[in-house]
């Protein structure tokens, strides 16, 4: 299933799943306050984006994801908190140290619980997969361009 028919689902009951029932979801899944801060942050996203311990209360756009506070982003977070609407998919690519990290992102303004919720997904939508054999959720990761494709891919 993809990102955005899954979130669809998921998204009017996010907020009565329990930490256990949020880990068991193979999309990352966030959930910010209304300022950006970290309220939830599920196993697949901390083992994708290699973030441990998960970072509950920091800001997402200023401290977790620095290279998210671009109007691609963090324009529509704020436009859509301040309209109390937001349900936009996108591509987007994260910066990171040694290699980008190219997703599928939906971000969705839930009313009921006055945040945003982030489904974040492989690069085609898709889910990460569990790499059983560890024991552990993993992404897989596409090999990604560097210079004008990173840019090109970037801008798509």
């Amino acid at each position: 299933m993809s990102i955005d028919t899954t979130s669809r689902i998921l998204a009017p009951f996010l907020d009565r799943f329990t930490a256990e029932e949020l880990d068991a979801i193979p999309y990352g899944v966030v959930q910010l306050d209304l300022d950006g801060r970290v309220l939830t942050y599920n196993r697949a996203e901390a083992e994708n984006a290699d973030v441990m311990p998960r970072p509950l209360g920091q800001h997402f756009f200023f401290e977790v994801a620095p290279s998210a506070n671009v109007p691609e982003f963090y324009g529509r977070f704020l436009e859509g908190v301040s309209a109390q609407h937001l349900d936009d998919t996108f591509r987007f690519t994260f910066s990171c140290a040694l290699m980008p990290r190219r997703v599928m992102l939906r971000q969705y303004f839930s009313r009921r619980t006055g945040s945003v919720w982030l489904f974040i997904g492989r690069p085609d939508g898709s889910a990460f997969t569990w790499n059983r054999a560890v024991h552990s959720l993993t992404a897989l990761r596409t090999a990604v361009g560097y210079g004008a494709d990173a840019v090109a891919g970037h801008m798509s």
